[in-house]
């Protein structure tokens, strides 16, 4: 590993994507792990989608934004996207009860390179088109961070969600999505007043990942077969930029050209 990386200094970046709604990235990680973090602002109380890798600070880079009680809902459970759930200690936090357990333990990342998987991993992970060498990082956000310590802790959830649940911000309402494929207990969030979804890793504008460990392709398929009618307005999704409903429809059919039988 390299002896020294770059200080990035913002770690994150924050981008409203469009009224009340934030993009927030960790533009220095590697993309297997650049995961998105979603930030909506509600009348009563704001939401937090996932937190990321956890290793810059993410609640200070939020502080101006956060001002109402916080809920964090969790998509799924792998590291790029609950890697920080332990700065928000004070929020109510909510994960798919299929995901529970894996939020409890501490992950299974074990610094930040990609030598910590195992030739099986690494090999898919090749063979879906990624530079598996390496760090899963260019930069670090302080002086004296050790890449090496890097580890995800467990976190207890607040409240298990389930296809059909409310998250609630006052303002506006999200119905809870179950769209397992990805992993099994993956969750999207659905305001149909506003044709918006929060699709976590479910659908995203890039490689899907649907080899690894606890995911299923036939659950992949029923999901896609499901999002394809659905009729949303716009989709951010867990990685790469936010799409609408026409991108949604083709990444979702291109998906089962592929893998339905």
């Amino acid at each position: 590993m390299p002896a020294m990386l770059p200080v990035a200094d913002p770690w994150f970046t924050v981008e409203a994507v469009e009224p009340g709604v934030y993009r927030i990235t960790e533009p220095h990680c590697d993309r297997l792990v650049r995961a998105n973090c979603f930030l909506v602002k509600g009348g009563e109380r704001d939401l937090l989608v996932d937190s990321g890798m956890g290793i810059g600070r993410l609640r200070p880079a939020l502080a101006a934004l956060i001002d109402r009680p916080l809920i964090l809902v969790t998509t799924h459970a792998h590291v790029d996207h609950r890697g920080g759930h332990g700065a928000f200690a004070d929020a109510a936090i909510l994960v798919h009860p299929a995901e529970a357990d894996d939020l409890r333990r501490p992950g299974r990342t074990s610094g930040l390179g990609f030598d910590q998987f195992d030739p099986a991993t690494r090999a898919e992970l090749a063979a879906a088109g990624f530079d598996v060498d390496g760090l899963l990082v260019d930069a670090v956000p302080e002086p004296g961070y050790d890449v090496a310590a890097y580890r995800c802790p467990g976190i207890e959830p607040t409240r298990l969600i389930e296809e059909g649940d409310a998250v609630d911000l006052g303002s506006r309402r999200f119905a809870v999505l179950h769209l397992p494929g990805h992993s099994p207990g993956s969750i999207g969030l659905w305001d149909a007043a506003d044709g918006t979804l929060l699709a976590g890793d479910a659908i995203y504008d890039g490689v899907l990942v649907d080899t690894i460990p606890g995911a299923d392709i036939p659950a992949y398929v029923g999901t896609m077969r499901r999002l394809a009618g659905l009729p949303v307005r716009v989709v951010h999704g867990g990685h790469k930029p936010s799409f609408g409903r026409e991108r949604m429809v083709a990444i979702a059919q291109d998906y089962l050209r592929t893998r339905e039988k």
